[in-house]
């Protein structure tokens, strides 16, 4: 219980004099000893707070009443406006003392002209910050017991800014861990002669009209990389050539993915040997036990080399999804400690690979789309974003990892036996 505001001290004008004061109060605006709260956390651990002012809209115009409220003691609806007028000038001045001398930096959320934030940017910049599960965004550190699920955007984005930003709050929103894009340099990856061979899009007539309409800039991918770091959410990127790893390396990625189309380039395996030492991804589709030897041999220097099995058809079969290779690179890895095993998947839906994980997958590719476009690759065994396909697969693989739980058998305090052992006596 805390003591009533002593007599001297009990003037409407003297507000800032008490919140200048250690003592705490019986305050009629509570919102005061809330403040000096965080002035003391502040204190104690040497920080300038950030204190969001949510839910003080300073208004009656709405008029409903929280249906909490069992007594309203407001006699009418003038003497209500006068009260919330008043504690709406209690708060301007709060606003202006912790301004001037900077213990605290006060933020309203709404719709006022002192707001610093609207009801639904705050709500985008909490999901940033929100605490969802013990996995960091940095994918250099995982937990054992986390799978990493990456929504592959693959061309779904269309080449369209707004669409690729909505896909990515989308992706965040369904439960994804990271979002996955692809780089290509369209005019060298490309002999002329596909260039120029049809291919009906938007864009054009040709392959280059479409595989130009739906490459990601560079300015692009600075929003992309923009849009992530404020969604909360990591990202990182397909290179299928040098040119575009140059174009990637500029923002610092956490992972980059050499992925099965480029199996065979050698050449370009080497030069991201020799120029990027960080985790890696790596997807085995159109291959066989050899490439393993192979990845394991050319990518010794980096940090973590994530080889996701993969079937190179779209979609795969069940007979073909072979999960049990999944099996094969966990126990791999448990020779080769940078190796992390995983899944790429093409078949449809989430069994496969809630396989995986039981066999030891840590991360899970799955194709991601926004609604069906007939033209873009891909696009029949990705999982729509629009109606909630890809937060059912991220449910049943987190579901998946419940289930597989530990490997150490133990009793469990939800177990029992329904008879004791009888004792005959001889």
């Amino acid at each position: 219980m805390l003591p009533p505001v002593p007599f001297q001290f009990d003037d409407e004008e003297l507000l800032l004099l008490r919140v200048a004061r250690k003592e705490f109060y019986d305050e009629s605006f509570s919102l005061i000893n809330a403040l000096k709260v965080c002035d003391l956390l502040g204190e104690m651990y040497d920080v300038v707070p950030e204190v969001y002012v949510l839910g003080f809209d300073f208004s009656t115009s709405k008029g409903e009443l929280s249906q909490r409220i069992v007594v309203d003691y407001a006699r009418d609806k003038a003497e209500r406006g006068i009260m919330v007028h008043s504690h709406e000038h209690k708060f301007l001045q709060l606003l202006n003392y912790y301004k001037e001398v900077g213990q605290i930096k006060l933020l309203h959320v709404g719709n006022k002209e002192y707001s610093k934030l609207a009801p639904t940017d705050f709500k985008m910049k909490m999901r940033s910050v929100e605490v969802t599960t013990s996995k960091a965004i940095d994918t250099s550190v995982q937990a054992d017991s986390d799978v990493l699920i990456v929504a592959e955007l693959t061309n779904n984005h269309l080449g369209d800014l707004d669409r690729l930003m909505k896909m990515v709050e989308m992706a965040k929103d369904s439960g994804a861990d990271l979002i996955k894009v692809q780089k290509r340099d369209v005019d060298s990856f490309y002999s002329k002669e596909k260039l120029e061979s049809p291919y009906w899009s938007p864009f054009g007539k040709t392959l280059r009209d479409y595989r130009k309409g739906v490459e990601l800039s560079a300015e692009m991918l600075y929003s992309l990389d923009e849009k992530c770091k404020y969604m909360g959410i990591g990202w990182f990127c397909s290179v299928l050539d040098y040119p575009s790893f140059e174009v990637i390396k500029n923002f610092h990625p956490s992972l980059i993915k050499i992925p099965s189309t480029i199996s065979n380039h050698t050449d370009f395996h080497s030069q991201i040997a020799a120029n990027y030492k960080g985790p890696i991804v790596i997807s085995t589709g159109f291959t066989d036990q050899s490439y393993e030897e192979y990845v394991l041999d050319t990518f010794t220097e980096n940090e973590k080399i994530y080889l996701l099995h993969c079937t190179s058809s779209y979609p795969t079969l069940l007979e073909d999804c072979n999960i049990a290779v999944v099996g094969h690179y966990h126990r791999l890895s448990q020779e080769h400690s940078n190796l992390v095993p995983g899944y790429s998947s093409h078949d449809v839906g989430s069994f496969a690979s809630s396989l995986a994980v039981a066999h030891g997958a840590k991360m899970l590719e799955k194709h991601v789309k926004l609604g069906n476009v007939d033209w873009v690759h891909f696009d029949k065994v990705a999982l729509d974003l629009d109606n909630d396909e890809f937060a059912h697969y991220v449910k049943d693989i987190r579901n998946a990892e419940i289930a597989l739980g530990s490997p150490i058998k133990r009793k469990l305090s939800n177990e029992h036996h329904k008879y004791e052992v009888n004792h005959v006596r001889q």
